[in-house]
């Protein structure tokens, strides 16, 4: 009955809609608010459009795709931002959802009361109205064609889509410096290329947190934004307190946003607490089940989890529905030498492309380690030392030449990397609980103190308790 509803949605007559302080007239795609006149995108009159016709029904996210972008596929994060930029035309806050509401795990719906009037005249605003105390509102095409160019680019993880997506998020703020999503985006972009190993987060991290700043200027009230800098301040700072203290406040601000829990499992699986992390990936793939970024994220938490297999499924089940995304691969390979499997990890990591950033990043030293655990010493030496060569003049973390240094049997060289990466505080170690790699030197005085430094005793004083939660969902 709504998909017959919805049909000729744009073949209607020309009426206007009234909710609110709004007028709507959808032949124009035009918006009123008083004597401002808002030329809405396309895409923006037609969902805004569905979601009016729907007469107060929940649509579901499947047929708002197919109306909106019959002839795409689009996944649920440019269906949730083009919801999130209608919200932010009609004025709406996290808190205050008087238009369109999120229905977890279906859709949306519109719950305004909504009249029809007569069409508005060609030219003039809406007869009768106070002239508006602001300036018109503009949504350019171009700002929304960046902005989900660079989200989709952001989801790749790769090093050069994200070196992509910051430079069409940077385009989409010179269209619109003060556009908040774009300022997540970018910082997200940078964040990720340290957390990743791309780049130093010395370069990196500022800008992340200046953008993250930024956005919290123009909209302190956004949660996407306070989870973005909890994982900013978790990963540039390593300042527990105050992350946990942006997650908190992310989640009270609005509990029914991935981003926001998606930012908060990998608080938790830095911390060590799994059961917490993965609770808060179980909450945001019931939003976006299909969400190839959130299945790629939980794959990963089950690797840092310990749960080897359950990771390597996942990644399998990735690679074979989505083929270029290669960053499953890499994780897979990951994931098959933690389960001992250092053969099959050989050969995911023999067919990756070569990629001069990933390969420093990761795929080369898993290469020297896989060689290593084989037992062809000869060919995991020759790695080793073609990393210590290219770490003098170009960006090699150092965990990562601990992790072959360890696998070699070279204990003080991976010490002395290890101790490296923690005054520069690397990204890294922030994951080195849910690595095991250097389980034959976990005894001693001395990693016992680089444990400690990293996460000092106060971390797990206070650990909440969550009594009943079934990890296996």
């Amino acid at each position: 009955m709504l998909d017959a509803l919805l049909m000729n949605v744009q073949t209607r007559s020309p009426s206007c809609y009234t909710f609110g302080a709004f007028r709507f007239d959808p032949s124009r795609g035009m918006l009123y608010h008083g004597t401002e006149t808002v030329a809405l995108p396309e895409r923006l009159a037609r969902l805004l459009g569905l979601l009016i016709h729907a007469n107060g029904e929940v649509i579901d996210k499947d047929l708002i795709a197919t109306r909106i972008w019959p002839d795409a596929i689009v996944s649920d994060g440019n269906l949730t931002q083009h919801v999130y930029m209608l919200r932010q035309i009609l004025e709406e806050r996290a808190r205050d959802r008087a238009y369109v509401v999120t229905v977890r795990g279906r859709g949306y719906r519109f719950v305004a009361p909504v009249s029809v009037t007569a069409p508005v005249p060609a030219g003039r605003p809406p007869a009768g109205e106070a002239e508006a105390a602001e300036p018109p509102v503009h949504v350019e095409p171009d700002l929304i064609q960046r902005y989900s160019r660079g989200s989709y680019l952001l989801s790749k993880r790769t090093a050069g889509a994200l070196s992509a997506a910051a430079h069409q998020f940077e385009a989409a703020l010179s269209v619109d410096p003060r556009y908040v999503p774009a300022l997540i985006g970018l910082a997200r972009s940078y964040s990720l290329m340290a957390q990743y190993s791309y780049a130093p987060g010395s370069s990196t991290f500022p800008k992340a947190k200046a953008a993250i700043l930024r956005a919290l200027e123009i909209d302190p009230l956004s949660a996407e934004a306070r989870a973005t800098l909890a994982t900013v301040l978790l990963f540039c700072d390593w300042d527990w307190t105050q992350a946990e203290r942006e997650i908190e406040t992310a989640t009270h601000l609005n509990s029914e946003s991935t981003s926001v829990y998606l930012n908060a499992a990998w608080f938790y699986t830095c911390k060590g607490w799994s059961i917490e992390a993965m609770r808060e990936m179980q909450r945001a793939l019931l939003m976006e089940p299909s969400s190839p970024v959130l299945q790629l994220c939980l794959a990963r938490i089950f690797l840092h989890t310990g749960q080897y297999r359950q990771a390597i499924d996942l990644f399998s089940a990735l690679i074979e529905n989505i083929p270029d995304l290669s960053i499953a691969r890499r994780h897979r390979a990951q994931a098959l030498m933690l389960n001992a499997q250092p053969v099959e990890a050989l050969a995911d990591l023999l067919v990756l492309p070569a990629d001069r950033a990933e390969d420093l990043a990761l795929r080369l030293p898993l290469l020297a380690r896989a060689y290593a655990e084989c037992g062809d010493i000869e060919r995991a030496e020759a790695l080793y030392q073609t990393l210590q060569d290219l770490a003098r003049t170009e960006f090699v973390v150092n965990f990562n030449l601990a992790t072959v240094a360890i696998a070699l049997g070279r204990v003080d060289q991976a010490f002395e990397y290890l101790e490296r990466a923690l005054e520069q505080r690397e990204p890294a170690l922030l994951l080195l609980r849910g690595l095991p790699w250097f389980q034959t030197i976990a005894h001693r005085a001395r990693f016992k103190a680089l444990m400690q430094a990293i996460w000092p005793d106060s971390l797990v004083l206070h650990r909440r308790k969550f009594d009943g939660f079934d990890l296996a969902g």
